[in-house]
């Protein structure tokens, strides 16, 4: 092929005519040796087929002239014509021999067949003689038994096989002739075909040929060209590496291309160079215009320093330049020596980034004789082929950011100071009226365990139903803030709406009855008896829109109507809505509604009191219900103000959602002989407090500060009081410090202190364990929490005190099995051990030490552990987990636990073990 391509084009037309003459040689020699096939096979069928049925024909004529003339003898009444006969029948039989070898080259596969013939010819010949015979011996009847016994058969037999033989050579000559007919057939059909085929591939080869060499690459060279004048030169031109006249054109394309090329690269160069000198300079002008300066320095692998690009600006934030643009600094020169400030901090920080190619961001202060202004320095850095650091700088002005964040930290400070003011005067507030509210419930209840007829005992159940839900709303007032950004948590229970109503009716029937107003409510017909939602959120806006109603109303009605609706989805609504006929609200001043401390007046405040939250924590509440409130009034008509909520249709199978009846629960009896001190700084508190402690047989003694408790404690002696119950906020010394001041005396780390205070939020319970408490009690006293917690700080305390238990088990049996005298070394050395590890782990607790503490647990478990005393097993096995968690409030708790316990367990063994066996009486020491 690499030959055929380098020839040029008349030659490979010369050689394409030479193929396709040779092809049509070809084809043509092939069809006259087809045809030559044929015609010898006609020829062969003519000679042989044709001439052996000719043959058969003659011999089958002789056999008939042979029965005619031998039925004439019979006629013939002469022996000489008999003889005459008998003579032509010889004729006939040498005759038919003949033929029959005639017949025998031209079928040789008839021999057998031919060979049976030749034997019954002979047989019907000589049967023949033997009947002319008798026939010219005048023995006629004789001759006439051997023509009709055994001439006709054997006759009759020849012609049969005679017959059969030349029918076989008919029906052999004409499948003959059909299969040269088929042949001749199939031979024009492959000349036919053979002809196209070369037809065919002539066409095949001159298209090839034309469009392999001719055609194509002249296309080819054509669209290269025409790209060529459209200035596309990246297109590669084929056919150079020809030899013929197409590769010729294809070389002096290229040359044509490269010249273009050249040409235009040439231009593009030039082009580029004022581009560059343009770019540089709007480099140069834009680095100039940006609030900052700019530069770019590279430093080698021995620490020269070069400027590579400076903007103007640089030399005017921090003085020239040393070198200038483009000049090698040594590495111990500085680069802005009239900035000694700015020096200092560049030069750690290019050292600090050249190790770990870490960008650099870095702020400081540089001072003037204007007073000096900040500046940030952000830079990139890159390594370089030839082994230099490439610094991309920027420095930035950032003096009024300084200043800004100055001010928004003294403002979040300020913001800050003010939150903390609000919490402040929150928790003030909420301490205050939960102060007077833990006397009122405390006093009703009292009042509800003496004998009272039913009126006055509802009347008290009432005070109490709405001092808890007074209760609920301190709560809300104390978390406003949380109200605010939706981080109440909210109920999801089952509630009757109607008891909601009822509920609402009882509280604000003397108020309606006194203003001389009508309260009437209403249940929509389709509104389930029970729906699951918040009923203390719903009630609690009920509760707001009602007290807004009956405050501003002087006459009328005030109607309360719930409704259940269902939106496109299908979600369902509590619709809730109050109407009043009061002194209504003006357009401006709905505008204004549901603000926080905002009410539609200021004279109102002053007329009617309040504190403008009510709204806001009824719109805050609806949003965290997936609702929305709003308001509609006219001015001296009256205002309709409603509610949407989410709720949910309970099941039937849902349990009755009715609160059960008001109970006061029963007064334990456990705590008889217990001494408790009381600490508060309000009297009607200790007094209330202090009639439900002895109610339930503690001895309470009572302090009104901290000062004071400390003092009683002090001139106690120890065991005195099993509890004392600390308020928070006090005079002269509050519950909190007095609390830390009794932990730091190690005779009182194990004395439950629980608060009992107005101040209930998390954060101030917190501030309780983390002074040392270990309880907490809100105000307004709720009985179940006030014994709960007293059960589980008083548990631990009663357990030394009551009988021994199986515990000291191991003690007796070490006593039973071993002398007095080694029994009381051996309890000795329990004892001080015990003593020891308390102490230890009391001072590990309070100086924080894990680490030291995780020892001290392994070391007491396996003591006490083999002396058999399980409740401090126990203990020490719950402060190595502690100690493993770093839990250190559960910590020092623990280990005030463990000093209780050593406690009372040593006092246990001396009175136990001690005097009674003698030498173990020195455990007093």
């Amino acid at each position: 092929m690499r030959f055929f391509a380098d020839l040029n084009l008349s030659t490979k037309i010369v050689m394409l005519v030479s193929l396709l003459g040779a092809l049509a040689a070809f084809t043509t020699g092939y069809s006259m040796n087809t045809l030559q096939q044929v015609d010898a096979r006609y020829r062969y069928l003519l000679n042989h087929n044709g001439q052996s049925s000719s043959l058969a024909g003659d011999a089958l004529l002789d056999l008939s002239d042979a029965s005619r003339l031998l039925f004439s003898v019979l006629t013939e009444e002469e022996e000489r014509q008999m003889r005459t006969t008998q003579q032509n029948m010889r004729k006939i039989a040498s005759d038919f021999q003949e033929r029959m070898e005639e017949i025998r080259p031209l079928i040789p596969e008839q021999s057998e067949r031919l060979r049976n013939i030749q034997r019954q010819q002979l047989r019907v010949f000589e049967l023949a003689e033997q009947i002319i015979d008798d026939a010219a011996r005048w023995r006629g009847d004789r001759a006439l038994m051997i023509i009709k016994q055994d001439f006709e058969p054997a006759l009759h037999q020849l012609r049969y096989n005679m017959d059969t033989l030349r029918y076989q050579l008919n029906d052999d000559y004409l499948k003959a002739a059909e299969t040269l007919r088929r042949t001749s057939r199939t031979t024009l059909i492959a000349i036919l075909l053979a002809f196209s085929l070369a037809v065919l591939l002539s066409i095949g080869l001159a298209s090839y040929f034309s469009m392999r060499h001719i055609s194509r690459p002249i296309n080819q060279l054509t669209r290269t060209m025409t790209r060529l004048t459209a200035n596309h030169y990246d297109d590669e031109i084929s056919g150079t590496e020809r030899k013929d006249e197409v590769g010729q054109m294809a070389k002096a394309l290229q040359v044509f291309r490269d010249t273009m090329l050249r040409a235009e690269r040439l231009e593009q160069e030039a082009m580029a160079a004022t581009e560059i000198r343009r770019l540089s300079q709007q480099l140069v002008d834009l680095a100039d215009a940006i609030p900052g300066a700019v530069f770019q320095l590279q430093v080698d692998e021995h620490g020269d320093k070069t400027f590579t690009f400076a903007s103007s600006k640089l030399e005017q934030m921090l003085g020239p330049i040393q070198g200038g643009i483009g000049q090698p600094v040594a590495a111990d020169t500085a680069l802005f020596p009239h900035t000694a400030e700015y020096q200092k901090a560049a030069r750690q920080a290019f050292r600090h980034s050249l190790k770990d190619l870490t960008p650099i961001d870095f702020d400081i202060h540089i001072q003037n004789p204007d007073g000096g202004f900040w500046v940030k320095t952000l830079a990139t850095v890159q390594r370089q082929p030839d082994d230099k650091t490439l610094f991309n700088c920027i420095l930035l002005d950032v003096s009024e950011m300084h200043r800004q964040a100055e001010a928004l930290q003294e403002a979040k400070e300020q913001a800050e100071q003010a939150a903390e003011a609000k919490a402040n005067f929150l928790a003030v507030m909420s301490h205050e009226i939960r102060t007077p509210m833990n006397a009122i419930l405390g006093l009703a209840r009292a009042l509800l365990r003496q004998p009272v007829s039913g009126r006055q005992r509802e009347r008290l159940e009432q005070i109490i139903h709405a001092g808890r839900h007074l209760q609920g709303i301190i709560d809300d007032i104390l978390d406003f803030s949380r109200s605010d950004s939706g981080h109440l948590q909210l109920e999801h229970i089952v509630f009757t709406p109607r008891r909601l109503l009822d509920e609402l009716t009882d509280m604000f029937s003397e108020e309606v009855a006194r203003k001389g107003l009508v309260l009437s409510t209403e249940i929509s017909a389709e509104t389930p008896q029970r729906l699951k939602g918040d009923p203390l959120r719903i009630g609690q806006i009920l509760i707001n829109f009602t007290n807004n109603a009956i405050k501003f109303s002087d006459k009328g009605r005030i109607h309360i109507h719930l409704a259940l609706h269902a939106d496109a989805t299908g979600a369902l609504f509590l619709y809730g809505s109050v109407d009043d006929q009061g002194i209504g609200i003006s357009p401006a001043q709905r505008a204004q509604l549901f603000q926080p401390f905002h009410q539609a007046d200021a004279s109102i405040s002053r007329r009617f009191g309040g504190t403008g939250l009510g709204l806001s924590i009824s719109r805050n509440l609806a949003k965290m219900m997936g609702g929305e409130v709003g308001a509609e009034s006219m001015e001296g008509i009256g205002s309709r103000f409603w509610f949407r909520v989410r709720v949910e249709e309970a099941g039937d199978d849902t349990a009755q959602s009715a609160p059960p009846p008001l109970e006061i629960p029963p007064l334990p009896r456990h705590y008889t002989g217990l001494r408790l001190l009381l600490v508060d700084d309000n009297e009607l508190n200790r007094q209330v407090a202090g009639e439900l402690l002895q109610e339930a047989g503690f001895e309470v003694d009572m302090a009104d500060n901290g000062e004071q408790a400390i003092a009683i404690l002090q001139a106690a002696a120890d065991g005195t009081y099993a509890v004392v119950l600390m308020d928070m906020m006090m005079p002269l010394l509050d519950g909190l410090s007095a609390t830390r001041l009794l932990r730091e005396q190690p005779r009182f780390d194990g004395l439950p202190i629980i608060a009992l205070s107005a101040n209930a939020r998390p954060q101030d319970m917190e501030r309780c364990l983390q002074a040392g408490m270990q309880g907490h009690i809100a105000k307004p006293i709720d009985e179940r929490q006030l014994w709960s917690v007293l059960d589980s700080c008083l548990a631990r305390e009663a357990r030394p005190m009551m009988a021994p238990s199986s515990q000291w088990g191991m003690l007796e049996r070490l006593r039973a099995s071993m002398s007095a005298e080694r029994f009381a070394a051996l309890l000795r050395m329990l004892v001080d051990d015990c003593r020891q590890r308390s102490e230890r782990i009391q001072a590990l607790a309070r100086e924080g030490a894990i680490e030291a503490l995780d020892q001290e647990a392994h070391d007491m478990l396996s003591a006490v552990g083999s002396a058999g005393l399980s409740s401090l097993t126990t203990l020490a096995e719950r402060l190595g987990q502690a100690v493993k968690s770093s839990d250190l409030p559960a910590i020092r708790d623990l280990a005030r636990q463990i000093a209780s316990e050593t406690a009372s367990a040593l006092e246990y063994l001396q009175n136990h073990f001690g005097p009674a066996d003698g030498p173990a009486s020195d455990l007093d020491a």
